[in-house]
């Protein structure tokens, strides 16, 4: 568990419960479902995540969204809630303006592609993109040489590692 105790506002607001781990073993990125639920919030309500790693590329995008979050690891299990900034508590070091609503998550996967094959088709898709999109892209490493053509073409990028192999990066316009 981490040192911030929880916020009092967490355990008496209303939840919205999304348990992942179903979805993750069997396969299933519960990316878009994830979308689905935030946007069924209601005001003052808090979503609660469970899931089996710390979904650090789902800060940046629910932050632009105007989300903020408290994240507590019980026993490997991380119980993180999503809630709204004004609800009376600031994550620390968590930036999030506000962007217009997400409309679009385009999924693409590019672990089985050969360098320099996956930077391509990223910037491609991301051609037809708008600021109202996030592109999640699967991919076999980090890709480090991508992240200064996104920062010249106006967008940037966050990386979570979900094991040896596999990376999940959302890709985001840039305020």
């Amino acid at each position: 568990m981490n040192t911030t105790t929880k916020p009092d506002f967490i355990n008496s607001a209303p939840k919205l419960e999304l348990d992942v781990r179903p979805s993750l073993a069997s396969g299933v990125d519960p990316f878009s479902l994830i979308m689905k639920n935030i946007d069924t919030l209601k005001d003052g309500e808090i979503l609660h995540l469970i899931n089996t790693f710390e979904p650090l590329p789902l800060y940046n995008v629910l932050g632009k969204r105007g989300f903020n979050h408290f994240t507590e690891n019980v026993d490997g299990i991380f119980n993180v809630y999503f809630f709204k900034s004004d609800a009376g508590f600031e994550a620390p070091s968590q930036e999030s303006p506000t962007i217009s609503k997400i409309e679009t998550v385009v999924e693409i996967d590019v672990r089985e592609l050969t360098p320099p094959e996956p930077m391509m088709v990223i910037l491609e898709k991301l051609r037809d993109m708008d600021e109202k999109s996030i592109l999640l892209v699967h991919h076999h490493r980090e890709p480090m040489m991508l992240y200064e053509k996104l920062d010249e073409i106006g967008w940037e990028a966050v990386t979570n590692k979900i094991n040896e192999n596999y990376y999940k990066v959302v890709i985001t316009r840039k305020l």
